[in-house]
């Protein structure tokens, strides 16, 4: 019976895709995937969920249709395989635990075409595709089966919560800001390792060696 009341009133907080002004939704896994919804009343609902990194929103596919999860202020944390998201504002930020401590991505995807592979292994923009293929973190070019290149790129805003408040970087310039004396460190760490900041699975490693110092 908890999970019933639970689930209908998950269901009035989500509003259908079609309902909603939004850009192509670029999704950080592969497909909806089961997992969970905690609220903050301890109650648990499992569903078919997604996180659209172009839109910002997590989304729930029950049969054939999609809906977007609207009502944050009631939820806890939502857990989809391994991956694990909580509230903030509007949006969800992905919780990567570290040994150093936790780092908060805001993920930000946007596709850019880069052509249609010609016989001698270059790009021809004479075509287009809506085809896409993610891969979790590890996101750059990639070729789909039709020989379409794409590129996805991210925008991510990085988080750390100091004192319970947020501090945010993007790039190198950010992040050395929020680690004032250590500047010259990071840096050599970023030219030794080869740190890409676009790369969000280095920008993790980075992140851990900055809260380890």
């Amino acid at each position: 019976m908890k999970y019933q009341i639970t689930f209908i009133i998950l269901l009035i907080s989500l509003i259908t895709e079609a309902g909603y002004a939004q850009k192509k939704s670029i999704y950080l896994l592969d497909d909806f995937t089961q997992g969970v919804v905690l609220m903050k009343n301890g109650a648990k609902t499992n569903a078919l969920l997604n996180y659209d990194g172009s839109n910002r929103k997590m989304k729930f596919k029950q049969q054939d249709e999609i809906m977007i999860l609207t009502n944050t202020q009631a939820i806890d944390t939502v857990f989809i395989a391994s991956h694990k998201f909580i509230p903030y504002s509007r949006n969800f930020l992905e919780v990567v635990e570290m040994p150093n401590g936790n780092l908060y991505i805001n993920w930000s995807l946007r596709e850019l075409y880069k052509g249609r592979q010609g016989a001698y292994g270059y790009a021809n923009q004479s075509t287009t595709t809506t085809s896409i293929n993610t891969s979790f973190y590890n996101k750059g070019y990639y070729k789909v089966e039709n020989p379409d290149i794409m590129e996805e790129i991210n925008d991510n805003d990085y988080w750390f919560f100091r004192t319970d408040k947020p501090v945010k970087f993007r790039n190198e310039k950010s992040l050395l800001k929020l680690f004032p004396g250590k500047e010259e460190l990071i840096r050599i760490y970023i030219k030794e390792h080869n740190i890409n900041m676009k790369n969000p699975e280095q920008v993790i490693e980075l992140s851990n060696y900055c809260m380890g110092l």
